[in-house]
């Protein structure tokens, strides 16, 4: 975009220059055409005997202030006037902001607005180093972001642990109906063999070992033995393996309940495994648990956290003002309370440093067709702030019955 001022001396002139047409085509004439356009499309402007060349583009003058404006694609019209774009920033954020609208940018970790403002981008070292990271940790992907691993966990699933760290990642539930349990971890990288030998090591040999492919990143599906406090347990497992991070998937089943069913189940949540990429996290926090937020919902929505009765919590996620995600820590006096509605769920049971106890409780908003693209976009994404929950320390997550 670029304004360009005319500086007129006398009265006349400006006169004459604001009742032209907005689009002069012809040469200047002796009656008051001073801005005009050649069989180029070039615009000029008549400066006494000469003629000064403006530029090519829409010039008209600014409806306000007089000026000799250059118009473009994002904003002026001839009906409307002209409306200048720029960029600004905002909750860690850049925005554009024309004649139709607001439009996100992308993280200022990435892109800035230069002191003329314009958009910049980072170089890669820059954007690294500005977000705290080192150049070895700065992700290598054409696409913006850390790679997260994300599993299809069900609702009766029961989340038993769930730790996001600076650099990794785990988290550990029940599956298979109970009878399994899942950990899902990611961390710095490492061999394959290491990384096995590390967490579940083989414990006499790999009874299966099958290479694939997720989203062109080199993963092993393999089946064996290991032993967890001298208890020999079946793995199913799948390792991935990034330029930056290993991820890994595995199911534990005691042997003597390892069938075809838990197999099968195992193997299904193995292809449940995508991969999704998020620039950055945000974590929400009360007093008795936080929870791994996406980058993305950070300019989707905004949370809020409340007091309940006998010292219970509740953080609520909202796009605009609908209400789309609620998590809750409701006090448990030791009799089991029906949930409210058919869209709530129950996640387990928080036990406080001072022994008191809550069951944590999701409340997902009822979808609806008329929402916005922004609210059904968090509303799809639901399960992976639920699966970002973390107890504050002093606190755990047991199960528990809840009818």
């Amino acid at each position: 975009m670029h304004k360009k001022t005319l500086f007129l001396l006398t009265g006349l002139i400006a006169l004459s220059i604001s009742a032209i047409p907005v689009l002069a085509s012809d040469p200047p004439t002796d009656d008051g055409q001073y801005i005009w356009q050649d069989e180029n499309g070039d615009y000029w402007y008549r400066n006494g005997s000469e003629d000064e060349y403006i530029g090519e583009g829409n010039y008209a003058p600014d409806p306000d202030s007089g000026e000799l404006m250059e118009g473009n694609d994002a904003g002026w019209t001839e009906q409307d006037g002209y409306f200048e774009p720029h960029y600004y920033y905002e909750d860690g954020s850049v925005w554009l902001e024309d004649a139709t609208g607001t439009t996100y940018i992308g993280s200022r970790d990435t892109y800035y607005i230069d002191d003329y403002g314009n958009l910049q981008e980072y170089s890669e070292s820059e954007a690294a180093s500005s977000s705290g990271d080192s150049s070895e940790e700065y992700s290598k992907s054409e696409k913006r972001g850390e790679l997260h691993m994300r599993v299809g966990f069900t609702a009766d699933d029961t989340i038993r642990e769930s730790m996001p760290e600076k650099e990794g990642y785990f988290e550990q539930r029940s599956v298979n109906e109970g009878k399994s349990t899942a950990f899902a971890l990611k961390v710095a990288n490492s061999s394959l063999k290491g990384f096995l030998a590390e967490y579940y090591p083989v414990k006499d040999e790999i009874i299966t070992q099958k290479d694939l492919t997720f989203e062109s990143y080199p993963a092993t599906k393999y089946q064996y033995l290991t032993a967890v406090n001298e208890e020999e347990k079946n793995v199913d497992a799948l390792v991935c393996q990034t330029d930056d991070y290993t991820f890994g998937l595995f199911i534990l089943t005691p042997s003597d309940t390892y069938d075809k069913v838990a197999e099968k189940k195992a193997t299904e949540l193995i292809k449940s495994i995508d991969f999704i990429y998020a620039e950055s996290v945000d974590m929400a926090m009360t007093d008795y648990f936080q929870v791994l937020t996406p980058e993305r919902w950070k300019y989707l929505c905004h949370y809020e956290t409340t007091e309940t009765e006998n010292g219970g919590y509740k953080l609520t996620y909202y796009n605009e003002d609908v209400p789309v995600l609620t998590l809750e820590a409701r006090y448990y006096d030791g009799e089991d309370q029906p949930l409210d509605s058919v869209w709530q769920g129950y996640l387990g049971r928080i036990k406080t440093v001072d022994g008191k106890k809550y069951n944590l409780l999701s409340t997902i908003s009822q979808y609806s067709e008329d929402a916005s693209d922004e609210w059904k976009e968090m509303y799809d994404t639901y399960l992976d702030t639920i699966n970002g929950i973390r107890m504050m320390d002093g606190c755990s997550l047991t199960e528990g019955s809840h009818t």
